[in-house]
């Protein structure tokens, strides 16, 4: 029971989720973070039950850890992307009879940067791996939202612009109470992660090996300069307070009768 966007962007690819975690059948809810970095180059999330989702994380970060002691290279995006497809085939030789539990409550956004642009991978719960070129929405708020992205998104916006869309749409459900298990409180803001695109510096070239003065390029480019970074809470919540006045612009048409049929 969630609420989850990805996109790529012109000028990179950008994660947003809520932080309302459904509990006991939906009879009582927590919030909590759903947006997790199991390795520095990759930004997951999911929806389904949150068992399955805790599971999975707790696997991932496992199984990276593991890669990494024995010096697996984890700069290739080949298997940042099996590592997933494994996690969730481990997943089902573990629950096994109740496996269709697992193929419908479990569905994972991946965006990953290795080279100089990210790449957004949608898995459904049988473990398979789709490419997404332009949007993405997983949960069970995705159909509310589905209207605005589709009218207001266009592939030309930046992570910011989209950000806000994205906060937009998670707000409109929580104030509007289209779904009573997306939303946030003011302790767990919504989470927006920006994976930006690399420019290198005009003129720069690459050779093998990398020189010493190459990596401190690369490292001040992919690290100072285009980091892979959370918002932090300031900035999300200013953003939520300016798309905050659209939201009420759009129940306004209802509460002054504007909008009848």
């Amino acid at each position: 029971m969630t609420y989850i966007f990805g996109a790529r962007c012109c000028d990179g690819i950008i994660l947003v989720g809520d932080t309302k975690i459904t509990l006991e059948g939906g009879t009582k809810f927590t919030y909590g973070k759903k947006l997790f970095r199991p390795f520095n180059a990759v930004v997951m999330g999911a929806s389904g039950l949150s068992g399955f989702y805790s599971s999975f994380q707790n696997r991932m970060a496992v199984d990276i850890a593991n890669q990494e002691k024995l010096g697996t290279n984890l700069n290739d995006p080949s298997r940042l992307k099996m590592s997933a497809e494994n996690v969730i085939r481990q997943m089902h030789d573990v629950y096994q009879h109740d496996r269709y539990l697992l193929m419908n409550n479990l569905n994972v956004l991946m965006a990953l940067r290795v080279y100089q642009s990210g790449e957004l991978i949608n898995y459904s719960g049988y473990g398979i791996p789709e490419p997404v070129n332009t949007v993405k929405v997983i949960g069970h708020g995705e159909p509310y939202g589905a209207m605005f992205l589709d009218k207001m998104w266009n592939k030309s916006m930046t992570m910011e612009q989209t950000a806000k869309l994205g906060l937009f749409v998670i707000k409109l459900i929580q104030d509007t109470k289209m779904d009573s298990s997306v939303g946030y409180n003011t302790e767990f803001l919504p989470q927006v992660y920006y994976l930006p695109d690399v420019k290198f510096p005009e003129g720069f070239t690459w050779s093998n090996p990398i020189t010493k003065e190459q990596q401190a390029v690369i490292d001040d480019c992919y690290f100072r300069q285009y980091p892979i970074a959370e918002l932090p809470y300031d900035s999300v919540n200013h953003f939520l307070n300016e798309v905050g006045s659209k939201v009420s612009d759009f129940e306004n048409l209802f509460k002054q009768g504007q909008f009848k049929i």
